[in-house]
């Protein structure tokens, strides 16, 4: 793998004086050229070192390559950002809506297993989503976004059909978790590598207004499912989600495209990644972030039921809670990219942290208080959930993109698949209160992993105002 370019700008002009005007020219030319090949050093895993300058701010900018532009805008590139929306829609979405199916099948067809035997179902469908993009990533690099958009389309629904018949315990585990999982792998790889293609300096907010599309699946398919149980039973209200997947993925499948050119890898998985030692912290941040994460929202609508309160309530719950996460991934972005995408990313950890102790710990059986914790926590989660990809990207060559986002979260499925079991076990036997303490904690040293990554991108030599 090529190493990284790192370009470093600061506020500071350098004044001319007379003396290098009167310097020999070939002088001056020598000087010329160490300047240019100091301003191209490749660096293998630290960026460029950054010197104090006085009243500057340094500003830490993603590798870049001197003959890569990107549009950053344009109706081309606001199609494929609108295209990935719909296609995350129709692959994240199903992910944030989880809880709902956990908690109707947990009661009805498979009301004899525990929380935790229920919960791996959906650990899978998640774990091979995120597991088949070290495979899909090369692929997205070598062949382009169609074929494999339209193969994970058709497998998302042809899932979904089937789940529709399942009645038996391995029915739900191989239609849904198998089968959707290798659906949802394909569109939302597709969807997550196209992006960067097209955007850099409105990278955040590109990828931010792209996720949002899980955010609305988040808020749009959990009212489905409430109302279609109710009303329709089982099979014909997942008939009727498979048909809406289905109409979004082939509508974002229209508009996604990729602009660079083709680059072939002989191998799905490039371990050289982690020579550089930012992505590495940054990959264990996004681990940790995701295990914290789907903990919380794939055992979410069992939680609040075990706080007493009814099923509906934990639906209300959860759709706020989307809804929330679909207007912090659209904030995210906008401030990743004003004030460093991974500064921001810290930031609202800590408000999520926050959350956590202070309000769902505390005041876990107070309604009120419920509703306050998916408000603020939804803003949080959605906002760290949609620029954890973009630090990736600000450090990966962008004709890497794919390879290096399947490296990433190919690692990063394992925390999901160990996420909602452990969640279901912790809340199954040791209780609430223990299962808030957990999910705290993990985010906590998430936090930490991110201030490494931080440190490191400065080759450890913190500074506060250097945008990241």
């Amino acid at each position: 793998m090529d190493p990284e370019v790192f370009n470093i700008t600061t506020n500071h002009t350098p004044n001319v004086t007379a003396e290098a005007i009167a310097r020999p020219v070939n002088e001056t030319e020598t000087e010329n050229r160490e300047l240019v090949e100091l301003n191209h050093v490749r660096v293998q895993d630290r960026s460029i070192r950054v010197h104090d300058v006085s009243n500057s701010t340094a500003v830490l900018e993603a590798p870049d390559h001197a003959d890569e532009s990107f549009p950053d805008g344009g109706l081309r590139s606001w199609l494929v950002v609108f295209g990935s929306f719909f296609l995350l829609m129709g692959s994240y979405g199903l992910m944030n809506t989880v809880g709902v199916m956990q908690s109707y099948i947990e009661a009805h067809q498979l009301s004899t297993y525990s929380t935790t035997a229920v919960g791996w179902i959906f650990s899978v469908f998640i774990f091979v989503t995120l597991l088949l993009g070290v495979f899909v990533g090369p692929l997205f690099d070598s062949h382009g976004p169609k074929l494999l958009v339209y193969a994970g389309s058709a497998i998302t629904v042809l899932s979904l059909f089937l789940f529709a018949e399942c009645t038996k315990y391995w029915q739900f585990f191989l239609c849904f978790g198998i089968l959707g999982g290798i659906g949802a792998a394909l569109v939302s790889t597709v969807a997550m590598s196209c992006v960067p293609h097209w955007f850099h300096v409105r990278a955040g907010m590109a990828m931010g207004t792209a996720l949002a599309g899980s955010g609305l699946g988040g808020v749009v398919f959990p009212f489905m499912l409430r109302a279609g149980f109710s009303n329709l039973g089982f099979k014909w209200t997942i008939r009727i989600l498979a048909i809406v997947v289905g109409a979004c993925c082939g509508l974002g499948s229209f508009m996604v495209r990729t602009r660079l050119p083709k680059t072939f890898s002989k191998a799905v998985i490039n371990l050289k990644c982690f020579k550089d030692m930012r992505f590495t912290w940054l990959s264990a941040g996004a681990w940790c972030l995701e295990l914290e994460f789907f903990s919380l929202m794939g055992i979410y609508p069992t939680f609040i039921i075990a706080q007493g309160f009814s099923a509906d309530t934990s639906i209300y719950l959860l759709v706020i809670l989307n809804v929330s996460s679909l207007f912090g991934r659209l904030i995210a972005g906008r401030l990743g990219d004003r004030y460093g995408r991974l500064n921001t990313l810290m930031t609202i950890i800590v408000v999520g942290i926050l959350c956590i102790f202070s309000i769902l710990y505390p005041f876990s059986h107070s309604l009120p208080a419920l509703y306050t914790f998916s408000c603020l926590y939804g803003l949080a989660s959605g906002s760290f959930i949609s620029l954890a990809p973009v630090c990736i990207r600000q450090v990966s060559d962008v004709k890497e993109i794919g390879l290096r986002f399947g490296t990433c979260y190919s690692l990063v499925s394992f925390a999901t698949l160990i996420s909602i079991p452990i969640a279901g076990e912790i809340l199954g036997k040791v209780g609430s209160k223990a299962l808030v303490l957990w999910i705290g904690a993990v985010l906590v040293w998430t936090l930490g992993l991110f201030i490494m990554a931080r440190w490191t991108c400065q080759e450890y030599r913190w500074k506060w105002l250097m945008k990241v």
